[in-house]
């Protein structure tokens, strides 16, 4: 019998989901994709009808034993979804509870960069690298998940990473959190759009970066400045946490070498400006996930196969 954990990564635009071999978290057993049904009705019949697909596709001799579910949006410690805009869930949704229970198994419910920095803990595992990472997500928003000495850090109340938010700035343009001038303004999908507004077909970073390599003065202020304030968020999470890695992953970064060469030559530039900064080895810890790594996914699977281990040893006794 091969013991077998779901894990879900529920999307604005999509749920990708996957089974996983409980032995072997970073083995992919089966894999499906469905559009997002928006409101909270719809995330949970998206979720479920996901779950159904992947276990049709299970090989025989499997046991689904747990579910991972990563989402965006704020998670409190029960697996409560308080709010999420561009799921169009505005009022609390007990995730955790309501999947349980449809599914007669143990399910856990994280922030979806929270599950993605888990993901890459496994990625580094597999590469043979300590779990010990600060995994920064550039897409619509800018924000990190710790995975420090092999354990996930949420914080005191659940705020571990929100660097997007950190004023740097004053008297910047106004953020959505109410605050002005946040990193995310600068160093994210949306701080891209908002420097740079685009409606053609392109995505805006693809297309903002093409302008930029063509000679246009604004789209190459623009890129600079982007990769200046991300290098800046790595820089915030090192000092921070002291990650032995900095991985970086999100919508952005899909871009590659366009964004990573540019970024590990300012990293150079500023470490040749700065004993300080040099000692901080930030181009030597600093690395891109591969595009295709389904790190949300099997990040929330690893954090439903350890919430279920966790659950046996307290039913054992085991303290």
């Amino acid at each position: 019998m091969i013991a077998t954990t779901i894990g879900l990564d529920i999307g604005g635009t999509k749920v990708h989901g996957i089974a996983a071999d409980q032995a072997r978290p970073d083995e992919v057993l089966a894999e499906a994709r469905l559009p997002t049904a928006p409101g909270p009705a719809g995330v949970v019949a998206t979720a479920l009808e996901v779950v159904r697909r992947l276990v049709e596709r299970l090989p025989s001799g499997t046991t689904l034993v747990a579910a991972g579910v990563g989402i965006p949006g704020a998670v409190d410690a029960a697996g409560v979804l308080t709010n999420a805009v561009n799921l169009d869930v505005h009022h609390p949704l007990d995730l955790r509870g309501v999947l349980s229970q449809a599914l007669s198994i143990p399910v856990t419910v994280n922030n979806d960069v929270n599950a993605a920095a888990s993901g890459a803990a496994t990625w580094l595992r597999s590469r043979g690298e300590p779990q010990d990472l600060a995994l920064l997500s550039v897409g619509t928003g800018l924000a990190a998940g710790l995975v420090l000495g092999g354990r996930l850090r949420h914080g005191a109340s659940g705020l571990a990473g929100e660097v997007g938010h950190l004023t740097v700035v004053e008297d910047g343009p106004l953020c959505t959190c109410g605050q002005r001038g946040c990193l995310e303004l600068y160093a994210s999908g949306r701080g891209l759009a908002r420097q740079w507004p685009y409606d053609g077909p392109s995505p805006q970073p693809v297309a903002m970066f093409d302008a930029a390599d063509a000679g246009d003065e604004r789209a190459i202020a623009v890129r600079e400045s982007f990769v200046g304030r991300l290098v800046e968020a790595v820089r915030i999470v090192t000092l921070a946490v002291d990650p032995a890695r900095v991985v970086l992953t999100g919508g952005v970064m899909r871009l590659g070498d366009r964004v990573t060469k540019p970024l590990f030559a300012r990293m150079d530039a500023d470490a040749t400006a700065s004993a300080f900064v040099s000692s901080m080895r930030l181009r030597e810890r600093t690395l891109a996930l591969p595009v295709d790594y389904p790190a949300a996914a099997l990040g929330a699977a690893a954090l439903g196969s350890a919430a279920l281990a966790s659950e046996g040893r307290r039913a054992g006794g085991t303290p």
